[in-house]
């Protein structure tokens, strides 16, 4: 089994002109006045999750569903509504819209929505309906891609609090009725949860199991016929080990297993890095256009030996090899080299983890500018340009999910700083092996802590929950409230802390994971 990274002269422009023509956006603009009186519902709220659905005709339909916060107009008696967006990413193919708007988990958002022919409710303008609240502005969504026609021009980047007084003020000049029963605000049963943004290598999964263990998988390197120089390689393979070592909450760590003369892709003869394609295993790279196969790495000693981790079944690999391509010196030409030998080197140590492509290739989705997958250090093509090796936000929940810890808990807020009136969100990243006990402590300016559990007991440990089974979940929801004045002012944060199920809190030998976020309270 074997994956390669490529690299195509002007490949985003291909890519870009073969979508287009069938998925090309053009919109006349819509100011502010237009979108509140076109929108049944305006709402101020937290993007709470995002599922996939076949639309009445078989097609992609993205469900985003948004807490609200504030109803600015419309969505009475509703807490949540949901906005069905065309296209999607769903688990077998991937649609996409040019200039639909885009929505993460955890986004702040200023939502106009109205009701398409068939029901639905989607957002008003395709992407001029939504607006995300970065600290204290509006800003619209960019619509990638779509053409603005017409006199007038995108809305501005705006102060929140003026936004959210126009909206208000032309609510009153341009009320609506309620929202229809018949139209739906809510994604549809048998929805999907919106896949992760990262692939295992495939046909069959593949992972180290030393690391759960304790122990370190090595690689063996060869800088002969490297398309830099030796002392740069041998930096770059440093960096690339560093890179996938230092992701928290990820139990690999890539070791060093010294120089060599092996080469090319050979089994049984342990993990190695080698270049120029010796053994001429690969087609042929044209240095004329810069194009072609970088590097491919293959599994070259596996066993039958299985683990299943995170749901998966995952057989032992014990070895693979990296190789670079011949001819590919342009690649790494100008002052971008280190960078870029650095990249390719550490895509191909992703690979040799048990990573796949994140998008790109057979088994992974189309590259979408401006997602978490085309944004990858794993996706098919090398972006170059000096980006260097280090691991994004895709490549990081991969290698969280293939090598778990006991325990991992990250913790996110919507905000660092809050007033009267504002809504406080905290979700987290949870990941491991281990069953557990889930600690969540609000620490007050006044010097004491509170336990989130019934009774909200101060100064004593009380577990959220109890004999919890950690497994892979990204951007949990643990609680929401809305400041009413009433609360101290000053510098509060939260602590959240994973104890081995039944054992001593007060103990932290007995934990496996903790977190801490930082906020503030100002009336």
């Amino acid at each position: 089994m074997t994956r390669a990274l490529t690299v195509v002269c002007g490949a985003s422009a291909v890519l870009l002109a073969a979508a287009s023509p069938s998925s090309a956006s053009v919109v006349t603009p819509m100011d502010l006045a237009t979108l509140t009186r076109l929108s049944p519902v305006v709402v101020r709220g937290e993007v709470e999750s995002g599922a996939v659905a076949s639309g009445t005709r078989g097609e992609i339909v993205t469900w985003t569903t948004v807490r609200v916060e504030e109803r600015l107009k419309g969505a009475e008696g509703r807490s949540r509504i949901a906005v069905a967006v065309p296209g999607g990413m769903s688990p077998a193919r991937v649609s996409r819209l040019v200039g639909a708007p885009r929505f993460r988990v955890g986004e702040r958002v200023v939502l106009f929505a109205r009701p398409t022919k068939g029901g639905l409710l989607t957002v008003t303008g395709l992407f001029q309906g939504k607006f995300r609240v970065e600290g204290d502005e509006a800003v619209q969504d960019e619509g990638e891609g779509a053409s603005v026609t017409g006199s007038g021009a995108r809305l501005p980047r705006t102060a929140l609090g003026p936004f959210l007084a126009a909206v208000r003020g032309l609510v009153r000049r341009h009320p609506g009725p309620a929202l229809a029963d018949a139209v739906r605000a809510e994604a549809p049963t048998g929805a999907v949860e919106v896949p992760p943004s990262f692939t295992l290598l495939p046909i069959i999964p593949f992972r180290h199991f030393e690391p759960d263990s304790g122990l370190p998988v090595s690689f063996l390197f060869n800088p002969a016929g490297s398309p830099v120089p030796p002392a740069v390689a041998q930096a770059g393979f440093a960096a690339a080990r560093q890179g996938w070592t230092d992701v928290s909450g990820a139990s690999i760590t890539v070791a060093d297993g010294g120089l060599t003369t092996q080469a090319c892709r050979v089994f049984f003869d342990g993990g190695v890095v080698s270049h120029g394609d010796p053994c001429d295993q690969f087609p042929a790279f044209d240095p004329d256009t810069c194009s072609g196969i970088l590097a491919v790495t293959g599994v070259s000693g596996f066993t039958l030996e299985g683990r299943t981790v995170n749901g998966v079944r995952f057989l032992r690999m014990t070895e693979a090899d990296m190789i670079f391509n011949a001819d590919t010196e342009c690649f790494y030409a100008g002052p971008d080299a280190a960078a870029n030998y650095e990249e390719v080197l550490s895509h191909e140590m992703g690979h040799a983890l048990g990573l796949g492509h994140a998008c790109g290739d057979t088994f992974s989705p189309a590259c979408v500018p401006g997602t978490e997958e085309d944004d990858a250090l794993m996706r098919a093509f090398a972006h170059g340009g000096g980006r260097g090796g280090a691991p994004r936000a895709s490549d990081v929940d991969g290698i969280r999910f293939v090598y778990p810890t006991a325990g991992f808990i990250d913790l996110r807020m919507n905000a660092p700083a809050f007033s009267t009136g504002e809504t406080l969100s905290l979700r987290a990243d949870l990941n491991g092996t281990a069953a557990v006990d889930l600690y969540l402590l609000l620490l007050h300016p006044a010097g004491f802590f509170v336990s989130m559990a019934p009774g909200l007991p101060v100064n004593t440990l009380v577990p959220a929950a109890t004999d919890l089974p950690l497994t892979f979940a990204t951007d949990q929801p643990l609680l929401s409230f809305a400041w009413t004045g009433t609360e101290q002012a000053g510098g509060y944060g939260w602590y959240a802390f994973l104890a081995r199920t039944g054992t001593d809190p007060a103990n932290p030998a007995n934990w496996v994971g903790a977190d801490s976020e930082a906020f503030t309270f100002a009336p």
